[in-house]
């Protein structure tokens, strides 16, 4: 009976899904090229999804496609199914850009209230195998109707400014994270000699872990491919914003190719 039950329900998910992709794409308007005088359609997708046993913690990340990797003028949907016909919320945000593959889309409780928050990390840049997330987080309210309302978050170079000292001397380099100190021989790690200074920023990464917002970046000397540790973000929701409250660094093996900082 529980196979039948659990077969049901993700039968019931996928038709939900398709009807719902199949509505957003049906209703895009078309837009013309001024410039040309050629009309083109606005392909409407959802990107990212999560749908849960509960209508109202389905959530829908729906964007304009521009080719056939970006995506802009991204709209958040609370909510949607069966039995919930005028009952979703919708959030817009013209001015979020993603630059290529799929959004990453949470839907977890970060700051400890009890309600679930929404998180959407997209990569605003990208080039060489490197990129930059962008974060944004929508935190739940109820007062007393339920509603999400976005709120800042420190990015990651900005907290590692603020929370990380690091500096080379020849070919030792220090990273300082509040009292622990690291030093870090840059020839052991086989890379082409440089005299660049550490910086961050390659395959930086949001992702909530246990009712906790982390970021992570890589620490690199002079391009982002001679990655020499990484550094892990961990943040707190203050009453106004999702600031950056402490930093961990943990070096990288020489002896092992580099991989993802947030593995």
């Amino acid at each position: 009976m529980k196979k039948m039950l659990i077969v049901f329900i993700l039968l019931l998910s996928l038709v939900l899904i398709t009807s719902f992709q199949k509505t957003i794409v049906s209703s895009a308007k078309p837009t013309q090229n001024f410039e040309t005088g050629k009309v083109y359609a606005i392909q409407r997708v959802v990107t990212s999804h999560i749908i849960s046993d509960e209508w109202y913690e389905n959530i829908f990340l729906i964007a304009d496609k521009i080719d056939s990797m970006a995506t802009k003028n991204f709209t958040v949907q609370v909510g949607g199914g069966v039995d919930s016909v005028g009952d979703e919320l919708l959030y817009n945000f013209p001015n979020w850009y993603n630059s290529k593959f799929t959004p990453k889309l949470f839907y977890k409780d970060i700051n400890g209230d009890g309600l679930k928050d929404v998180i959407v990390a997209l990569i605003s840049g990208a080039g060489s195998g490197v990129s930059t997330k962008e974060i944004h987080v929508l935190n739940q309210v109820h007062d007393p109707y339920r509603r999400y309302e976005e709120v800042p978050v420190e990015s990651i170079n900005d907290a590692v400014k603020r929370l990380v000292k690091m500096e080379r001397k020849g070919n030792k380099i220090t990273v300082l994270t509040g009292n622990k100190k690291y030093l870090i021989d840059f020839l052991k790690f086989g890379y082409q000699s440089s005299d660049g200074p550490p910086g961050v920023g390659s395959m930086e990464d949001y992702k909530p872990e246990n009712g906790v917002l982390y970021g992570y970046t890589t620490v690199f000397v002079t391009i982002p491919e001679a990655s020499i540790g990484s550094l892990k973000v961990k943040y707190a929701w203050d009453g106004k914003m999702y600031k950056a409250e402490s930093v961990t660094f943990k070096k990288e093996d020489p002896f092992k190719p580099s991989s993802n900082p947030s593995r």
